[in-house]
């Protein structure tokens, strides 16, 4: 149980560490027209004053710029090109089909071979 006091222990002290480097970038981030205010962090330490960083509401992110037109052309062309050399779901079917029956075949005609050397060689004897 002491292994686990002293891994809460330092745990803490990680986070109010990390707590007091995240004060100091707002800090720093913030213009220096802005009024200081306080946050709490915990009950048992001190408030940490910190200035606050804008008082205007958050505005939504803007998407990114649509793509040039210059790319237009060259997007529809990789599109022509890709379903010309396209193969319909039903082949690849067929194919699955073949390549099973083709390994069935090779697979019988190995353990025949396998059969017939076993023969062979117990027929000597």
């Amino acid at each position: 149980m002491p292994d686990r006091l002293a891994e809460l222990v330092r745990q803490r002290a990680l986070v109010e560490e990390h707590l007091a480097w995240l004060n100091r970038q707002i800090a720093e981030a913030a213009p220096p027209s802005a009024a200081p205010v306080t946050l709490p962090i915990k009950p048992a330490m001190a408030e940490t004053t910190v200035v606050e960083a804008s008082a205007r509401p958050l505005t939504p992110v803007t998407p990114p710029p649509a793509e040039p037109l210059e790319y237009a052309p060259a997007t529809a062309d990789a599109e022509a090109i890709m379903a010309k050399y396209q193969i319909p779901s039903s082949a690849l079917k067929d194919d699955v089909r073949k390549g099973c029956f083709l390994y069935f075949a090779a697979a019988f005609v190995v353990l025949g071979l396998g059969v017939t050397l076993l023969y062979l060689m117990l027929s000597r004897r």
